[in-house]
């Protein structure tokens, strides 16, 4: 009889153990959304947008000089981590609009002001990707966009892919640590580090440097300009943000621009400047949530937005 209890006491300490077990694998499981995007100004405003050359919506901005043109948000992509799950993700700003998003949704779902998606999170292997030409913008790049680690998604409809996109025109880029023209830096932004990319006698070079030396004219030494040398700097930011090969595939959207396009843009004459925008300044650009339906896993949101925008 003994024996019997004994038995049964380590059967239950082991289902105890299992269930503890499962509590704190659900408690650890995260959601985690990575994105990265580009704030560009084309020839007429700023848009954190999808490609290089992309047309942006007219709008006006006090303050900005009229050559520096508009201001686009470009390929802000949405990658998926952890567990898998079905819910909701939305994207709204309140600075400018949102435009040309993927994949396109009821009108219900959007407005200029927001676009929410509602997908399943998960595993599966995707045997043949959306036939979307003429579709959007920045359709040909989104095979650049696939080949990432991450969770599959797809709706009820049959559509299926490995990220979400959409593209937003900020209205102001008042809350930026630099924007072109400025003569003064606040303080706590004089350390961000910065890339200043500019062409200089039959060559293009580049400096790695701060804000501060951007805008005060620090010691500023160029270098001929090598594509693994940005590449680097731009996974050196990327640490504890996103994924290597999620900068891989923003650099292989945006590599010919940086290295060689922008010279060719009037607004650019004087040279490019890149750098990371600091986190907690990209919710003045959009904002994005997401919520699991039927469990409760933590989500967090990494966002690598960076700013290309003349000298």
């Amino acid at each position: 009889m003994k024996n019997v209890l004994f038995a049964l006491l380590i059967l239950a300490a082991l289902a105890c153990s299992d269930t503890d077990i499962e509590n704190t694998e659900r408690e650890l499981a995260h959601i985690q959304v990575h994105e990265w995007g580009v704030l560009t100004w084309s020839n007429s405003t700023a848009v954190l947008a999808s490609v290089p050359g992309t047309p942006a919506p007219e709008s006006d901005i006090p303050g900005l000089p009229s050559n520096h043109g508009e201001m686009l948000l470009r390929a802000p992509v949405l990658y998926f981590h952890g567990p898998a799950f079905s819910g909701t993700v939305t994207v709204k700003t309140n600075n400018g609009s949102i435009f040309d998003i993927y994949p396109s949704v009821a009108d219900a779902d959007k407005d200029h002001n927001h676009v929410t998606w509602e997908v399943d999170l998960n595993y599966a292997d995707i045997e043949e990707y959306p036939n979307f030409h003429g579709m959007a913008p920045g359709e040909w790049n989104y095979d650049l966009w696939r080949d990432v680690y991450a969770l599959s998604v797809s709706r009820d409809d049959g559509w299926n892919d490995k990220f979400l996109y959409y593209e937003t025109a900020p209205a102001t880029t008042d809350f930026l640590p630099y924007r072109p023209g400025m003569e003064s830096l606040c303080d706590e932004y004089m350390s961000v580090k910065a890339l200043v990319i500019r062409r200089l006698n039959d060559g293009i070079y580049y400096s790695h440097c701060t804000l501060r030396d951007v805008v005060y004219g620090g010691d500023i030494d160029y270098v001929d300009l090598s594509s693994d040398d940005i590449l680097g700097v731009l996974y050196h930011w990327s640490i504890d943000v996103i994924n290597f090969d999620e900068v891989d595939a923003l650099w292989n959207t945006w590599s010919s621009w940086i290295l060689r396009e922008y010279v060719y843009d009037p607004g650019y004459e004087d040279g490019l400047v890149l750098y990371m925008i600091p986190e907690e300044l990209t919710e003045n650009l959009s904002t994005i949530s997401v919520i699991p339906e039927g469990s409760a896993y933590p989500v967090d949101i990494s966002r690598y937005l960076l700013v290309a925008m003349p000298l």
